[in-house]
């Protein structure tokens, strides 16, 4: 049997669920990553398409070590695949599964155009460790709110606990005629982001780094931005440099060799489940991508200010939390989780700003820029999607800041112009006794805006 093997955002060689399935019956195979023009409209962030490329640079080593090249070529995904089916006789394309609207757009008019070529399409569950119709209500709807998810995720993970696959091996090279393209067409920018090394082997090394040492002390430590208390696995695994079983399974060992581990694991599971949770919900609700999920609070009358929302995407707000954690994200293509959902509830309750304007713009900028997870949690920072915070609970953000960086080390490492203010006034600087003069007063009151974003969104509920 003939397959070609389409890589997409499982950019790696083992527990590959659609490689090891082709792996196991091809007599010969053809590995394939296709630029897609389509998708690059998707992925403007120019650190990510950097971070992309050499993810795919890494699983191209790793696939000429196995004795079967990477084919990348640039094109239109069933043009290309049909190309290629024609060119090679092939008998099958098999892929991983993705559940946003445009891969789900793209990935029928693959199928149909692969049939026309005389071949068929077989696609797999990777990318999460249960789809949208996996886990289920009694009455067979999907959840909309994560804990009662959750059980019945962690039920349904007892009765099926991950299977995992090792490295394949590979058939001999399907061989080819049509010219290979270099993923340097992927474009990208110089940017650092050291601590997000690319590619299978790498995310194995992190994974590992951080069961056997943050994982102890993650309860206390994952909201701190100001140490390394988080896995930073979010971009190996938007990327599929990792697989979500391999993390599942490793961190259930771990609970269970080691009682020190347990609530750190515990935990750690959590922020798994919510990734399967605003996955299904994304495949389930494709119109939350353009619109609030709660549709009363479809018409809040948002602030059109582009000072600033500027002084927000530039980290020049006047609140120092915010400010790191915005320089953080320019800077590094990465932001801390407790300060994402920090600077979303500025944006929106402060700031009152439209919610997907802040929505795009962490989808410019984050190397684990992902739709489902993206939208998931600016929904939830705004206050509007299926398991939101109520809209009158807002951070306030100084705070915030001297509850998570109480000793303004993150502040202090993003926003040098406050290197010399005191640990007393690090996340209020205007009261200082000599205030810095390069750093901004606060561009609004925070007291202020809360009642206004308050009665902005009760109004809304009202009239619906």
């Amino acid at each position: 049997m003939r397959i070609i093997q389409w890589f997409r955002n499982d950019l790696r060689l083992r527990d590959n669920t659609a490689l090891a399935a082709a792996a196991s019956r091809a007599d010969e195979l053809l590995p394939v990553f296709i630029i897609d023009a389509g998708l690059e409209n998707r992925l403007e962030s120019p650190g990510r398409r950097t971070y992309l490329r050499r993810c795919v640079d890494a699983l191209a080593h790793d696939l000429d070590h196995a004795g079967c090249p990477l084919l990348v070529v640039r094109g239109d995904p069933p043009t290309v695949l049909a190309k290629l089916v024609d060119q090679t006789h092939a008998d099958v394309v098999t892929h991983n599964r993705d559940y946003s609207p445009f891969a789900m757009r793209r990935d029928r008019a693959v199928a149909s155009a692969v049939a026309k070529a005389g071949a068929r399409v077989e696609s797999f569950k990777d990318r999460v460790m249960f789809e949208s119709r996996e886990v289920v209500t009694q009455s067979g709807g999907t959840f909309r709110v994560f804990t009662p998810y959750r059980n019945a995720w962690l039920a349904r993970l007892s009765g099926s606990p991950p299977n995992t696959s090792g490295l394949p091996r590979l058939p001999k090279r399907m061989a080819v005629a049509h010219p290979a393209s270099s993923t340097a067409a992927l474009g990208g920018a110089p940017m650092e982001f050291a601590a997000f090394a690319a590619g299978e082997s790498e995310a194995a090394a992190r994974l590992d780094q951080f069961l056997s040492g943050p994982l102890a002390s993650y309860v206390e430590s994952r909201d701190i931005p100001g140490i390394e208390g988080t896995s930073k696995l979010s971009p190996a695994l938007r990327f599929g440099t990792i697989s979500i079983r391999t993390c599942v399974a490793a961190v259930l060992q771990v609970r269970q060799s080691n009682p020190r581990f347990a609530a750190g694991g515990g935990k750690w599971l959590d922020e798994l489940i919510w990734r399967d949770f605003y996955q299904a919900l994304l495949a389930e609700h494709p119109r939350v991508l353009t619109g609030p999920f709660q549709t009363q609070y479809t018409n809040i009358p948002w602030n059109d200010s582009h000072e600033e929302f500027e002084a927000w995407c530039e980290g020049r707000t006047g609140y120092p939390i915010v400010d790191a954690a915005m320089r953080q994200l320019v800077q590094t293509g990465w932001m801390h989780n407790r300060a994402r959902m920090i600077v979303a509830s500025f944006l929106v309750k402060d700031l009152l700003v439209d919610w997907r304007k802040g929505e795009r713009f962490f989808l410019h900028h984050l190397l684990d820029g992902d739709p489902a997870a993206n939208n998931g949690g600016w929904q939830w920072a705004a206050s509007t999607g299926t398991d939101a915070q109520p809209y009158f609970r807002i951070f306030n953000p100084v705070s915030q800041g001297k509850r998570f960086d109480a000793d303004g080390d993150y502040v202090r490492r993003f926003v040098p112009e406050l290197g010399n203010v005191p640990k007393r006034h690090i996340h209020s600087p205007w009261e200082a006794p000599d205030p810095p003069t390069d750093y901004p007063s606060p561009i609004v009151d925070h007291a202020e805006r809360r009642v206004a974003a308050i009665a902005r969104f009760a109004a809304a509920r009202d009239r619906k």
